[in-house]
């Protein structure tokens, strides 16, 4: 007896020195947003506050894109194959999804983001040194997949939280979510979102997790400000630039459409499109998102702006570090 409690302290010290070095891999964001409403409330034209507030690549839709979780990869060439996924809701264990051997999961580079979806078809193109770092998996009961159990699951705002488990049971990271940090208050019209870089030392009980109604990001770094994952991204893809090419200053009237324009070089695939009322101090998604990258978007000015310190900024929504700003304030006049 006493050899096997002292075993049992040991392991236990083991697991818990291993969590004070940082965890492998950490939840980022998941979507409370109930399939009955929008982001932030509202309707499809605005949101409770006047708004438009949107995710980043589903536009502005009723339910948010649906059950969807996003994780990010803080350990280079991490493996993955086998491990677990615990779902809690309300305190309660509610779905367990395991991943396969497949070898998408077995080199996995520091900085990669990979999102579970329920309705969103899996995309594991991955490539970091083109400056594809993102890895969707679609979880569905209709699904055959060969990378996640193919389940059906649930993400909402009935205190939702995450347990990350190793291929033999041990604990990675969690649980994590509504309840641990912060313990209530993310709602049926909110994401679940950390709001800091990703590093080793986040943890599941970080102040830092925090509830959002404005912007969410499924697949990107998170915006609340501007994630930074230029620390972990230690994978140098081939070379890219953006720049901004108009508008240009002048003075342009609120409820009337502009043109943004931007030429790049090397892999920009997706770009963001967004502008600022304050100088830079706060940025906000354009509505409609952009889709890819064509080199312009026809931006329709939101009514009732009045300001003389706007600005325009796109980056490369796979690579943030990538981007480019107005290069002096231009004025939007009311009507």
């Amino acid at each position: 007896m006493c050899s096997i409690r002292t075993v049992a302290i040991v392991a236990l010290v083991c697991a818990l020195a291993g969590l004070a070095h940082g965890a492998d891999i950490i939840l980022n964001e998941y979507n409370a947003v109930d399939s009955n409403d929008f982001l932030n409330g509202g309707d499809a034209a605005a949101d409770q506050d006047g708004g438009r507030a949107f995710d980043s690549y589903f536009g502005r839709v009723k339910g948010n894109g649906g059950d969807w979780f996003e994780l990010v990869v803080i350990k280079d060439h991490l493996d993955i194959r086998g491990w677990h996924l615990d779902i809690i809701v309300d305190g309660a264990l509610d779905e367990i999804l395991d991943l396969t051997n497949d070898p998408i999961w077995s080199d996995l580079r520091s900085g990669t983001i990979i999102t579970v979806a329920e309705d969103v078809p899996t995309d594991v193109s991955y490539n970091p040194a083109a400056g594809d770092w993102w890895i969707n998996v679609q979880a569905n009961s209709d699904v055959n997949s060969p990378y996640i159990t193919a389940s059906s699951f649930p993400v909402n705002s009935d205190n939702w939280q995450l347990r990350i488990r190793s291929v033999l049971g041990g604990l990675i990271f969690g649980p994590v979510g509504e309840g641990v940090s912060p313990a209530s208050g993310v709602s049926g019209t909110e994401v679940f979102r950390l709001e800091a870089s990703p590093s080793a030392s986040v943890t599941s009980d970080s102040k830092d997790y925090d509830d959002g109604a404005d912007f969410s990001t499924f697949g990107a770094p998170n915006r609340w400000g501007v994630q930074d994952f230029s620390d972990l991204r230690i994978v140098v893809p081939e070379a890219a630039s953006l720049t901004l090419t108009a508008p240009g200053p002048g003075a342009y009237p609120a409820g009337t459409g502009i043109v943004i324009q931007w030429e790049t070089e090397g892999p920009v695939d997706s770009v963001l499109v967004e502008f600022s009322l304050d100088d830079g101090a706060t940025w906000q998604g354009v509505y409609p998102p952009n889709v890819g990258n064509t080199g312009r978007y026809d931006w329709f000015i939101p009514p009732m702006i009045d300001s003389e310190h706007a600005l325009i900024r796109v980056s490369n929504a796979n690579y943030p570090v990538v981007y480019d700003t107005s290069d002096e304030p231009f004025a939007i006049t009311a009507n």
